[in-house]
């Protein structure tokens, strides 16, 4: 806009000297009078010439500007001016097996500021049965609210019974409207963070007088003990990594990242998880002994990172190498977690996708999911020594001793390549649409997700069988193993669930509610 408004009265001074010069008669007081005039109004419709591409401009942005907000995840809301928000996760659970058969219905839920106003936070009904919730939390509701600092929940209640004799009874409502108070410690919400509240509720003490429901319930920030087996998940759609405590099998805690969590991976001494954010290109540092992010890496390069592993640094305790897969650029990308920086980038097939390490031969293994081969990288030189080509759209690699295990998702097959010679040994007919897979020394199987189908296949290395395949929620992807807890932990992706299976017995034993499309998974050991 400057430059048009400076060019205008260059213009206006060229048409001037193009003008004959006023000759004598002209020079009278009238004539000079109109000519003042005549200039002023010149000047008016000549500023008028210069502002109207800036009107246009202005008016054209106006339209277009609601399109910037628009992305391949959807239309993205610009931050409410003035508001700064955290993210306020609450569960419900009993912290024991009860006795007492109670139903309700939640007809919302708020949370006070300490000012004095209520928040809302969830209006959809939810049906509450007691025998229900003893076999696992209710994920009641998962909010952006307002930093600040509240002190009480209100829950409003309808449709309460209890059941007694095989027959169920109606309670009545401790208020006309159902409404319910519970005071206990304050919630700190902060700008960009997560936290969890946890609503814990006993059956057996919320019967009074034998007819009224009032409910026994006490809230509880997390608090997430070091001592603890634990379990972390990225949640794509959520934007935190939820804390799975392996004792109780239970969610205790979020960790609130960047946007759009996918792959991680565990440092050596698993005193760091990094967990990569696909659509902010970065890599969230989480401390696990106290699970907060302690730092961030900001990557240089790198269209579309999806997944990543890790080579660790023999002389710097919890340090090494990350590489991560960028879908939409065709490479990928190598992170000093020592220094906190980007160092190369490595060109390797279209749509990289799965990725391991092994560190006993200081190489990666890169599936090639858009041009079906499998790229090997010399993790010293970190460049691509080799090039072996697979079934069709390998989506992740599992390496077990001398072998490396292809999953190809279209093909529905596994290409075994050897690690030394790097040639093929053999080809499996796996589950429809393999996504990933992990190996277990104790139990000699390969456990694979089978996104397709919803199913989990075992499959025996040295025999190269799949032995069986179950039931594992509807679009199962990332998988970690507990050896000495006998539990093999599977993301659903499209349930928002863990899914806990017995690798023994073969058999689904429990489900986990986390946050939105959870992906990634792993266990601190």
């Amino acid at each position: 806009m400057n430059k048009k408004t400076e060019a205008c009265p260059e213009r206006s001074r060229r048409d001037r000297s193009q003008k004959p010069a006023l000759s004598e008669a002209e020079g009278t007081e009238d004539s000079k009078q109109y000519a003042v005039k005549s200039k002023q109004k010149k000047n008016k419709l000549l500023t008028a010439y210069c502002l109207l591409p800036t009107a246009y401009f202005l008016v054209l942005a106006s339209c277009l500007l609601p399109l910037v907000f628009i992305s391949c995840a959807g239309i993205v809301k610009p931050e409410k001016i003035g508001w700064r928000e955290g993210t306020l996760v609450v569960y419900l659970y009993l912290p024991n097996s009860n006795q007492q058969d109670i139903n309700f219905t939640i007809e919302g839920l708020e949370i006070k500021q300490r000012d004095g106003e209520w928040i809302k936070l969830s209006e959809k009904p939810l049906t509450i049965r007691s025998p229900d919730i003893a076999k696992g939390q209710v994920l009641l509701t998962e909010s952006a609210i307002r930093e600040g600092e509240y002190d009480r929940v209100m829950m409003r209640v309808s449709d309460a019974n209890v059941g007694r004799n095989e027959k169920y009874h109606t309670l009545a409502l401790p208020q006309p409207r159902g409404e319910i108070e519970i005071e206990g410690t304050v919630v700190n919400i902060r700008h960009g963070e997560s936290i969890a509240l946890f609503l814990i509720w006993n059956p057996d003490k919320s019967i009074s007088n034998n007819y009224l429901f009032n409910p026994s319930i006490k809230m509880e920030l997390q608090k997430v003990s070091p001592q603890t087996l634990l379990l972390y998940v990225t949640n794509s759609g959520s934007d935190y990594v939820s804390v799975i405590d392996r004792f109780e099998n239970r969610v205790v805690g979020v960790i609130g990242v960047e946007k759009n969590p996918t792959g991680l991976v565990l440092s050596q001494e698993q005193e760091r998880l990094y967990v990569l954010n696909s659509r902010s290109n970065s890599i969230s540092i989480i401390d696990t002994s106290q699970d907060y992010v302690r730092d961030r890496i900001q990557l240089a390069s790198g269209i579309e990172p999806i997944e990543m592993t890790m080579i660790p640094y023999s002389d710097k305790r919890n340090h090494g190498k990350l590489y991560i897969t960028n879908m939409g650029s065709n490479d990928v990308t190598v992170v000093d977690t020592f220094m906190k920086s980007q160092i190369k980038s490595i060109n390797v097939g279209n749509a990289p996708f799965g990725i391991s390490a092994n560190p006993s031969r200081q190489e990666v293994y890169v599936a090639n999911s858009g041009s079906n081969s499998v790229s090997v990288i010399d993790s010293m030189t970190d460049t691509v020594k080799a090039t072996i080509n697979v079934d069709r759209k390998p989506v992740d690699i599992v390496v077990v001793r001398d072998n490396i295990y292809t999953l190809n998702a279209e093909s529905d097959s596994i290409t075994v390549i050897d690690t030394v010679t790097k040639t093929i040994k053999a080809r499996i007919q796996a589950g429809i649409n393999p996504r990933k897979g992990i190996y277990s020394e104790q139990y000699n199987r390969i456990y694979l997700s089978n996104y397709g189908v919803g199913q989990v296949s075992f499959l025996i290395p040295s025999s190269v069988v799949i032995t069986r395949s179950i039931n594992a929620g509807n679009k199962p992807i990332g998988l970690t193993i507990d050896e000495g807890r006998k539990s093999l932990y599977i993301t659903d992706y499209s349930s928002d669930k863990v899914i806990l299976i017995n690798p023994v017995s073969e058999v689904a034993e429990k489900v986990i509610i986390v946050g939105k499309r959870p992906y990634g998974i792993v266990s601190v050991k």
